[in-house]
């Protein structure tokens, strides 16, 4: 979440309390010849929608003239969208179409389903730590033969995962295991999911699996860093192959652990529509959003004596995550190894009706509003950041463990660190004939952890 600089006047707009960019919008006001809608209607709800959008919309300019405003405020958002508008998201926690679910969000685990040589196989990609099914016994690599007393294949995989969300639980029967697992929910761990260090020669590699750039993750990390400083690491894995995204103060000050830049160096621009501008903050300012007061050594008393970071990443790696990974280019060397990203490569923040009461019962806007770029003005990225080693990680089965030296993409880095290549070591390239028919993750991106602003 980032609290943007210049937001300092204050007018009343449709009962919002909006903060704008240094800018009275007289243009944004209502005018006597506007529709007026009774409070509690769809069409005062789509009305309140449409007039937030036309002050802060990235494609403010784009919005229809005359839309449609009977239609439900789901359908009716979908269509005054940009069509380049993949993010933007409108909320109601009474309306629960509106949250995408998955069975990652719901129950902490990820399931994949590849075909080879006419046949398919159903995957345990992750399972979260603290999960059910991790607790019980459910580990990354295992098969799974049925979902819910079903035998599970590319046809049905994805109707029995809907119906697991429907009813808010899942079983899983892995072969191999009599017991099946009965998954109802779990509670989020702390991001850091797992560290290793290995010694490989005269090379003493750290590693560190991120799922996310949650607050609660700093602490660990800076842990983390100073076991790694005091065992002398000098090589970095940093794995965010399905980090979604999260704090943007938490990814500066990760980068502040790793770069030599000071906190006065640009760390992030944003770009907005006629009314937003472009403005530039350095580390020090993205840190200060959600710490302070800033003590900047605190950060980079940790760095390690390391030239390089290998950054590990997926389709599924996206939002804040990837805005570390394109706001460090500038400043400190990174190879990445895996697949090219989601291509989340904007910045939003939430509209809601603070009225008392509210006319707008439920309703929340995150609308995109920023493209972000790093300080050399690189950006632009919604087709994904591409790797400089390209890997599939589903290449070689059984899947290894996350922070395994073996797994696929971890012995890539490995390898390239050392010099090495190990006999036998794990292919780079996509098995022969081999597809993938269902990534339960995919639905995660749908709503992916924004680039949260906090105005």
């Amino acid at each position: 979440m980032i609290k943007l600089l210049g937001f300092t006047n204050r007018i009343k707009k449709g009962g919002i309390l909006l903060l704008l960019l240094g800018l009275i919008i007289i243009a944004g006001c209502k005018k006597d010849k506007d529709p007026v809608f009774d409070p509690g209607t769809n069409e005062f709800i789509n009305d309140w929608v449409l007039d937030s959008m036309k002050v802060y919309y990235y494609w403010n300019t784009t919005l229809p003239k005359k839309p449609d405003y009977n239609q439900d405020p789901l359908r009716f958002f979908a269509s005054i969208k940009n069509n380049a508008d993949r993010f933007s998201q409108l909320l109601n926690a009474d309306v629960p179409e509106s949250y995408p679910r998955s069975l990652y969000s719901d129950f902490g685990v990820d399931l994949v389903n590849i075909t080879a040589s006419g046949s398919d196989q159903t995957l345990v990609r992750l399972s979260v730590p603290g999960s059910d099914g991790y607790v019980a016994g459910l580990r990354r690599g295992d098969k799974v033969t049925a979902i819910n007393g079903v035998a599970v294949n590319s046809s049905n995989i994805g109707s029995l995962s809907e119906s697991s969300l429907k009813r808010g639980s899942i079983v899983l029967q892995v072969e191999g295991v009599a017991a099946a697992y009965n998954i109802n929910g779990y509670l989020k761990p702390n991001p850091v999911y797992t560290t290793q260090i290995w010694e490989k020669g005269n090379k003493k590699i750290g590693y560190i699996f991120l799922n996310n750039f949650d607050t609660k993750a700093l602490n660990r990390l800076k842990e983390v860093f100073a076991g790694f400083k005091a065992q002398q690491v000098n090589e970095l894995i940093l794995d965010m192959r399905y980090n979604t995204g999260g704090e943007v103060s938490v990814a500066a000050a990760l980068a502040a652990m790793i770069t030599r830049a000071n906190e006065d160096a640009i760390f992030l621009e944003y770009r907005g529509n006629a009314n937003a501008g472009t403005q530039r903050h350095t580390f020090g300012e993205e840190i200060t959003k959600l710490f302070r007061p800033l003590n900047y050594s605190q950060y980079t008393n940790l760095r390690l004596d390391i030239n390089r970071l290998f950054i590990l990443t997926g389709k599924h790696t996206a939002s804040a995550a990837e805005l570390l990974i394109n706001n460090l280019t500038p400043h400190f060397p990174t190879v990445r190894i895996g697949e090219a990203t989601l291509g989340k490569d904007m910045a939003e923040f939430e509209l809601a009706d603070h009225r008392t009461p509210p006319q707008v019962k439920g309703w929340v806007l995150w609308p995109l509003v920023f493209k972000v770029y790093n300080a050399q003005g690189q950006g632009n990225y919604t087709a994904g950041l591409p790797p400089d080693v390209l890997s599939d990680e589903l290449a070689v089965l059984p899947l290894k463990q996350l922070g395994d030296p073996e797994e696929t993409l971890t012995q890539l880095a490995i390898s390239r660190i050392t010099g090495v290549a190990k006999l036998g070591i794990r292919s780079s390239l996509a098995r022969e004939n081999q597809r993938k028919m269902f990534d339960s993750r995919d639905k995660d991106d749908l709503s992916v952890i924004p680039i949260r602003v906090t105005r």
